[in-house]
């Protein structure tokens, strides 16, 4: 069962979500990922009905949800490229952090693993040989 799943930015987003309430809390339930997603209910029981029916999460009504071994490694993929690119925005770029973190969380959705470790291998580069940051500043606000 090595085919690819494709998934919406939504459904990315619920496992992200769920991903962060499991590390959190050890489990995750209905109200929190609807809290976490500002959603309601009955939305995130359609999504996870959703997940379920790709195999992605064991989830029955009234119960936590738990991530299955497939919805883990897609889950961390998703958050690991939320993570560098939040980070990118916020160190490279300058953003402030509810900006970077709104682009990072939009982007996250379209651009590839393989994209995102470049600009990651860009930012370390940058922060390796750029010794004075208001330097950095300066010439991040001439582009």
């Amino acid at each position: 069962m090595n085919k690819e799943i494709k998934l919406t930015a939504s459904l990315e987003d619920y496992l992200e979500t769920i991903l962060q309430l499991e590390n959190k809390n050890r489990v995750a339930r209905v109200k929190d990922i609807a809290s976490h997603l500002k959603v309601r209910m009955p939305s995130v029981t359609g999504a996870l009905k959703n997940l379920k029916s790709k195999g992605l999460i064991e989830y029955e009504k009234n119960s936590y949800i738990n991530l299955t071994k497939r919805g883990l490694v897609i889950a961390t993929k998703v958050f690991e490229k939320h993570q560098l690119l939040v980070s990118f925005f916020k160190n490279v770029l300058l953003l402030d952090d509810e900006r970077a973190t709104n682009i990072g969380c939009g982007i996250e959705h379209i651009i590839d693993i393989e994209c995102v470790k470049k600009l990651k291998n860009v930012q370390d580069f940058l922060e390796t040989n750029t010794k004075d940051k208001d330097s950095w500043e300066k010439i991040i606000d001439k582009i």
